[in-house]
């Protein structure tokens, strides 16, 4: 009885050691592409054996990986095991990658920036009956295709959810912290179960991405643009919708420079819009010239907007315009040297020591020079202030804000980038009846629209409400598709780095 029972418990545990031997046939490298393609020299495909070819070519060929640094720590903790070709070379799986690298050019994007030519030769060679004769080439061979497979699933999944250029590192003055491909997206790429999943849920999705992606099928164009100029500006908007940031679509204060346009943004709809006069760009014509160059050095007027994003804090009402240094010394030292009553007609005071000077008419403006100049200048709220009866304030770098201005023609133009990088806003008071509180905004508004000319006050906006200032020339507003005038040349810098 103990030996027929013993018997039958081996009997079981052969069983069950034959299953899983055959689990394991099944499921080795040399049977999946075997299985496929019919080559019979994948039987003879070794595990241990390939596992040192993949490390050899991560070695001798790692440098021409676009993620090498992050591909070779994978592979050592996965035992340089083929591990995307198990998974995703079965029912032909690979070729539903390759086909999506040869049509990359759909979202704007260079094909041989994925290497999609030498990847579909390479999958080609292995897929054939007879593509491979020998199992040395066969282990490099595989050897390569696994470490393509991986380094293109990377490349275009960062791609479309990244973007291939970093504004950061490219535009001189753009502050708008843009998210990169980190190893923990990386993992998640080469870590998906179904490849077909994975490339369908990398596509965005926005409305505003995908007009864009049927505009650039389409060849829509504006009149003012070539085929070509509208193709590549269309191109470089896609690449500027793949970018994340930390922003708050759905409730903000919406500049966009191009458009010379500011939205108010509440719960996702555009509740209020006005126009704006922006920095002084360096291509007033507005027109892309775009060129063959490659990796265009951005070089901004130095009144040029910055592209940033912030929280405005607070208002200030009949303000202060403490003129910058390079204004006093490039314009105001000029108009005073040719008018030495042009600084009291223009209700500027001159502080020497942080302290006003009684009589500025009898100083020696003559002698002095924009780098020899011990004053600074104010000036005083009223009618004449530059900054007119309201600036509302945000924490930055390049000492902007938005404000009112006594400069109203300029709102006539089309072409609105003559400010110093302030940006001027048509309706200030619109705009703050959109961010305050009845209460507060009485109290902005009675001050603004005094006769008397009210102190300076500061008002606290609570809660902050986001404000970014961006760069778009192409978007789609009232459900057209609208191109605007590339007056800093962002374009024709980012479609150099694509």
């Amino acid at each position: 009885m103990i030996f027929k029972n013993l018997k039958q418990l081996i009997l079981g545990a052969v069983v069950i050691m034959t299953l899983f031997a055959s689990c394991n046939r099944e499921v080795t490298v040399g049977r999946v592409l075997f299985k496929e393609s019919k080559n019979k020299i994948y039987k003879d495909v070794d595990e241990a054996q390939l596992s040192e070819a993949i490390g050899n070519v991560l070695k001798s060929d790692g440098d021409k990986l676009k993620s090498t640094k992050f591909l070779t720590a994978f592979y050592q903790e996965n035992g340089n095991q083929a591990v995307l070709i198990t998974k995703f070379y079965p029912d032909g799986k690979l070729t539903l990658l390759s086909e999506r690298l040869a049509n990359v050019s759909e979202h704007g994007l260079d094909p041989t920036h994925f290497n999609s030519n030498e990847y579909q030769e390479l999958l080609t060679k292995i897929n054939s009956k007879d593509g491979i004769t020998t199992l040395e080439d066969a282990y490099q061979q595989i050897a390569r295709l696994e470490l393509a497979t991986a380094d293109a699933i990377l490349n275009y999944s960062s791609a479309l959810q990244f973007g291939v250029v970093n504004p950061n590192k490219v535009l001189e003055r753009y502050y708008i912290e843009t998210k990169q491909a980190d190893e923990e997206f990386m993992k998640g790429v080469l870590s998906a179960g179904s490849i077909e999943t994975l490339l369908d849920s990398i596509q965005p999705k926005s409305d505003h991405y995908l007009a864009l992606q049927n505009a650039l099928k389409s060849g829509a164009k504006p009149e003012n643009l070539s085929a070509e100029d509208a193709r590549k500006t269309i191109i470089v908007n896609m690449e500027r919708a793949r970018w994340k940031q930390d922003v708050d679509s759905n409730n903000m204060i919406y500049v966009n420079i191009p458009a010379f346009r500011l939205d108010v943004v509440k719960d996702g709809k555009v509740t209020g819009e006005m126009k704006v006069v922006v920095g002084t760009g360096r291509n007033n014509s507005g027109k892309a010239t775009f060129t063959n160059a490659k990796k265009i050095k951005d070089t901004p007027h130095s009144h040029e907007t910055p592209v940033l994003e912030s929280m405005i804090h607070s208002v200030q009402v009949n303000p202060y315009w403490n003129i910058p240094k390079s204004i006093a010394g490039k314009e105001i030292l000029k108009l005073v040297q040719a008018d030495r009553y042009y600084l009291s007609n223009a209700g500027i005071d001159v502080l020497q020591n942080e302290k006003i000077v009684e009589d500025p008419e009898n100083i020696d403006w003559a002698s002095l020079s924009p780098d020899n100049l011990p004053y600074r200048f104010r000036q005083r709220p009223g009618d004449e202030n530059s900054l007119g009866k309201i600036k509302f304030l945000f924490k930055n770098n390049s000492s902007v804000y938005l404000h009112d201005t006594p400069a109203q023609a300029a709102f006539n133009r089309d072409v609105r980038a003559s400010s110093h990088g302030c940006v001027r806003v048509e309706q200030p008071l619109d705009l703050a009846n959109a961010l305050f509180k009845e209460d507060k905004f009485t109290t902005i508004k009675n001050d603004m629209e005094s006769a008397e000319q009210k102190p300076a006050r500061d008002v606290a906006l609570s809660p902050k409400t986001q404000v970014v200032l961006d760069y778009k020339t192409v978007e789609v507003k009232d459900n057209k598709l609208k191109f605007y005038p590339d007056v800093y040349e962002q374009d024709i810098v980012l479609y150099s780095h694509m």
